[in-house]
């Protein structure tokens, strides 16, 4: 998620070739919503999102979320991988 406008979130998403969904929120609604805007968070002093990681599984639960206090530190790989294995299957 990110608060840049939707077009520059799909940009960015063409650029990387994902198949992961980009949420744009320009207004910062989930932001404020999830406790995770950081303002003036950038060099330039606009607000931006903590590093935050939620996994949601085919059914919209919410399976496991990431949150960082510091704009330094992101959920690692193994992490991930590991809340996406832990889901129950598919059927």
């Amino acid at each position: 998620m990110s608060i840049d406008p939707p077009e520059v979130s799909r940009r960015l998403k063409r650029r990387l070739e994902s198949r992961f969904t980009f949420l744009a929120d320009p207004e910062g609604v989930l932001l404020d919503g999830l406790g995770i805007r950081h303002r003036g968070g950038r060099n330039d002093g606009v607000d931006i999102a903590f590093p935050t990681a939620v996994l949601v599984d085919a059914g919209g639960v919410v399976r496991w979320i990431y949150h960082s206090g510091s704009i330094r530190e992101r959920a690692r790989a193994e992490e991930i991988f590991a809340a996406i294995s832990a889901l129950p299957p598919r059927g």
